[in-house]
């Protein structure tokens, strides 16, 4: 059985015809990967319009591309109404459409593309819609947003520097020139302001003359907002942070296009042979991970203490770690990236391997080599693998990037060290923990594993990261009158430098004629919801809890309704020091909007995550993009990330802290 599988290109996508444009949409990867009796489809679409959506169909041939078969029992990216960009997936539950397979088989995507839906989202009642993001004819990068305010009259402030855009290999632009209707500045800390009446609308522009032209797409584009209301007691001061992800960088301005279909667009992958049957193969054992390049550098497994794997403590760190450098402990450079090279084998096979987030692709004698950007200051290479049965492994090593100069610099981890490990400046971690399995009322199920999932979670919690037991509460088969207590006294005893986690397992209920979410705690009853707790009363709450992060787990059906979605992964991630700095409000659900089973593959693989984890610092989103394609592979729930629409998020992120 063969398990890795590289796309080769047979049928470029044609030319979509976009008005006033030469930009050409294509699928430009498409990946076969195997895991279980599964197989996803991961591909990308590139050159696409801001906000163009495309239709998605897959299919199968196992007769060397002579004739194509439609892909029936598929999810994920697929169908309607779908974006561009990197990091889609599509799983084939192959047995429910075949008895078994065991042939070559060439993999197809065909898509069109008929309509542009603009990108928006809103901050306090204003609407933020994104027109633009091209290259001028002097190569700059150009932002046009449409600006429409549905509130009060307020000032609009948008800094020029908090208007900026990351690309792939994580470099940081800031806008030189902003324009919010007439009013101007034109350097980097000009604050543009300007008065918005209630239903008026503005446009705002922003210049960006630092992009490489080399910059095709943004990663991410982050608008930081602030809102000043003249109050009757005084001034009300809002400050928010929106954030677009995976955007083209059309060759022209995009406002006002539509599309015209002229082709198909097709992708189509070389033969490659699968097995797959009804056999359930036991293998407990995760990949092996083999360094290859850098040579002579030892990788360190989950026993790592924080940042310092050779226990150092951060008074001499510098001198330690220059130290370290002549024994080959760490490799020192100045240059911005670093090739890493590592042999991965696992006797069921390989069904991913990232670094820092970024997927490689394999030679065919199981080599995996990517090239990884660098920080200035100490940068944690972090491998990880995961093998068709759904074992995974990671090991680290540490890369010093000096600056240009020959000067030390500490890098984001080091700057994080340094608040964690003084008893002053560490902040405290929280978590309200409950599971759910027993109900009062014999009409609603009882669940046999959110308990014993809930314990999992908190024995890892307080066993590797900095939960203080003290600090967590554990509700088993909670009443609502306990979950409500419990935030209550969050409220009191959590402060703005603190951290909260709120883990929920056991039923959810999603009403669809008033589009109202519940968790269902034990004493509820089946036909009345006086004892559910709404969604928007735990967002009440999450918005009133004073800490400076808090992240909420739901692993309950229709848990996914309580945040408005957003694309997540793991190499968008922005540096843990500046997701810590910023405040945040973030969900985590096992599904959106469907039903979850008992046993849960999310929970499984959160757990797992968090055991095996090397990093020092790691963000929710991380933690998030590592385990997304797997639960989505194998279990029927999409999982889902997102910010809490209107609970103080500020575009930070959670970060869990090993000991």
């Amino acid at each position: 059985m063969k398990t890795f599988i590289k796309a080769t290109l047979l049928s470029a996508w044609s030319i979509i015809g976009l008005l006033a444009t030469t930009q050409a949409q294509e699928f430009s990867k498409l990946t076969p990967k195997q895991i279980g009796d599964k197989i996803t489809l991961e591909y990308a679409i590139s050159g696409e319009a801001v906000g163009q959506q495309f239709t998605v169909s897959p299919f199968y041939s196992i007769d060397g591309g002579k004739s194509f078969l439609p892909l029936k029992s598929v999810k994920g990216n697929v169908g309607n109404n779908l974006p561009g960009g990197r990091n889609q997936i599509i799983v084939w539950d192959v047995l429910k459409d075949l008895k078994e397979l065991d042939s070559d088989v060439v993999f197809k995507l065909e898509g069109v593309s008929k309509s542009v839906v603009p990108l928006q989202d809103d901050f306090r009642d204003v609407l933020f819609k994104l027109e633009s993001l091209n290259r001028t004819p002097d190569g700059n990068v150009e932002l046009i947003l449409s600006i429409t305010n549905n509130g009060p009259t307020r000032d609009l402030k948008m800094i020029n520097g908090l208007i900026t855009i990351t690309d792939f290999n994580k470099r940081k632009y800031d806008a030189q020139k902003g324009k919010i209707a007439e009013v101007e500045g034109n350097e980097r800390y000009s604050t543009p302001q300007r008065t918005i009446k209630k239903g008026e609308n503005v446009k705002a522009r922003f210049l960006f003359e630092r992009v490489p032209a080399e910059v095709d797409r943004a990663m991410r584009l982050d608008i930081g907002i602030e809102l000043i209301t003249d109050e009757t007691y005084g001034i009300d001061l809002k400050i928010g942070k929106l954030q677009f992800r995976d955007l083209p960088v059309s060759t022209v301005q995009t406002a006002g296009m539509r599309v015209e279909q002229t082709k198909k667009l097709q992708l189509a992958s070389s033969p490659e042979h699968f097995t797959i049957r009804k056999v359930e193969v036991v293998d407990n054992n995760p990949p092996v991970i083999k360094l290859i390049s850098p040579a002579n550098i030892p990788l360190v497994g989950k026993e790592a203490t924080r940042g310092r794997p050779y226990a150092q403590s951060s008074i001499g760190m510098d001198d330690k770690r220059l130290r370290s450098l002549a024994t080959g402990e760490e490799l020192a450079t100045t240059d911005e990236f670093t090739m890493v090279k590592a042999k991965v084998t696992d006797e069921s096979g390989i069904y991913d391997v990232t670094v820092n987030g970024i997927s490689t692709e394999p030679s065919k004698d199981g080599v995996f080599q990517v090239k990884v950007p660098l920080e200035i200051g100490r940068n944690e290479i972090v491998i990880r693998a995961v093998d068709l049965r759904q074992n995974s492994i990671e090991k680290k090593f540490f890369v010093l990037r000096k600056s240009p100069s020959g000067k030390v610099a500490k890098g984001d981890t080091e700057e994080l060290d340094l608040v964690f490990d003084s008893p002053k400046t560490a902040p405290r971690y929280f978590a309200l923990i409950m599971g759910a399995n027993d109900y009062a009322d014999d009409a609603i199920t009882d669940l046999d594993n959110p308990i014993q999932d809930a314990t999992k979670l908190y024995n890892v919690l307080v066993n590797r990261y900095t939960f203080d037991p003290s600090n967590v509460i554990f509700l088993k088969n909670p009443t609502r009158e306990q979950m409500i207590n419990a935030m209550d006294w969050l409220t009191r005893k959590v402060t703005k430098y603190d951290n909260l986690l709120v883990f929920y397992a056991g039923h959810g209920f999603w009403d669809k004629e008033t589009d109202f979410g519940y968790w269902i705690p034990t004493d509820s009853k089946s036909n009345s919801t006086a004892n559910w707790l709404a969604n928007s009363q735990i967002k009440d709450y999450v918005a009133a809890i004073k800490s400076k992060h808090t992240l909420v787990i739901a692993d309950a059906c229709f848990g996914g309704s309580i945040f408005r979605s957003r694309k997540a992964f793991e190499e968008g991630s922005q540096s843990v020091k500046k997701a810590f700095d910023a405040p945040s409000r973030k969900a985590m659900t096992s599904g959106n909007l469907t039903e979850v089973p008992d046993r849960s593959v999310f929970l499984e693989q959160l757990v797992d995550k968090l055991n095996n984890n090397t990093k020092s610092y790691v963000t929710a989103e991380e933690l998030f993009a590592s385990i997304r394609n797997v639960v989505l592979s194998s279990s029927p729930v999409t999982p889902m990330y997102g910010d809490i629409k209107d609970a103080g998020d500020q575009g930070g992120d959670f970060i869990f802290v090993l000991k």
